[in-house]
């Protein structure tokens, strides 16, 4: 005779924050991508004197950053709950980069990085995945 399990039944994420953890996926490897490029670009031996950042420093940044926001969104992905956190505060820096790209005459990529920061966090912050976060983090 079994006894019925006391632990709670976590809902499954909402359609919408796994929409946005894969958003939040594709950014990921852009940024992990871009600082592949700059480490690689560094070892070939690129210098550049007049910029005050160094590529390795970057590089590193870069793949720190993005790799923990990758985490998280494949932890959503996996069923897990950790990770929403991380990706809101990944693309509210990101409308803050697309702006920068706009008042650096890159609009298309501008554009381009507003629209997915802002279809993730719309994805994370709309009224089924608030009541799931809500719910499924309540002590």
């Amino acid at each position: 005779m079994s006894t019925p399990s006391t632990a709670p039944v976590r809902a499954a994420a909402p359609r919408s924050v796994l929409v946005g953890a894969w958003i939040a996926v594709a950014e990921c490897l852009a940024g992990i991508g871009y600082g592949i490029f700059l480490g690689v670009r560094d070892a070939e031996g690129y210098r550049d004197e007049l910029a005050v950042i160094s590529g390795w420093g970057t590089a590193l940044w870069f793949f720190l950053m993005f790799g923990a926001v990758l985490a998280g969104a494949i932890m959503l992905l996996t069923g897990r709950r950790w990770g929403r956190g991380p990706i809101v505060m990944l693309n509210l820096c990101l409308l803050g980069v697309a702006y920068y790209m706009f008042t650096s005459h890159a609009v298309a990529w501008g554009a381009l990085t507003a629209v997915l920061a802002a279809a993730a966090l719309v994805c994370m912050f709309n009224p089924k995945a608030v009541h799931w976060a809500a719910t499924e983090h309540r002590a």
